[in-house]
């Protein structure tokens, strides 16, 4: 099956495997209809989530019994960490954001931003790293991941909010 990246609220994830990391992608909220990103790191089985955006339910069950090491929250717009308390609360994991929205996110969650991070900063899952791009404008603290692919012919994975 060819991975389209096409996810529906309610559906089925879109799972896509590189040669170091897994990428599942799954949609979220009827409403708004928010993607989220489980990246799971091949060498270490670390994972990391790109967004608890909302249905805490549908996200730990897609964590499953692997854990979950950090929740990278995209920005402090309310539709991007209605999950966040909960799935944070349930597995304990470390939580990062752009440090110009870290204060909003906790204000609106109660749970503290671990991690500030800044354009070129490093995110790390398991042995895989993930480059932090600043996209002021959205919000002043708006941060998108990027991460190569080593695979020849590898190409560049973009993880957004909007």
């Amino acid at each position: 099956m060819t991975y389209t990246g096409e996810v529906q609220v309610g559906g089925a994830p879109a799972v896509r495997t590189l040669q170091e990391l897994t990428i599942t992608k799954v949609a979220v909220d009827e409403k708004m209809a928010n993607n989220a990103y489980l990246l799971r790191c091949h060498a270490t089985g670390e994972q990391l989530l790109v967004d608890a955006a909302d249905d805490a339910d549908a996200l730990l069950a897609l964590v499953g019994d692997g854990g979950l090491a950090t929740v990278v929250t995209t920005h402090q717009h309310w539709d991007h960490h209605r999950a966040l308390a909960a799935v944070v609360a349930a597995t304990g994991a470390s939580t990062v954001a752009g440090a110009p929205d870290a204060d909003a996110i906790t204000e609106q969650t109660g749970v503290a931003v671990d991690v500030r991070v800044e354009h070129e900063d490093v995110v790390r899952v398991g042995a895989c790293e993930l480059n932090v791009i600043r996209i002021t404008g959205h919000t002043p603290g708006s941060i998108a991941l990027a991460y190569h692919d080593p695979a020849p012919g590898g190409s560049w994975h973009l993880f957004t909010g909007d």
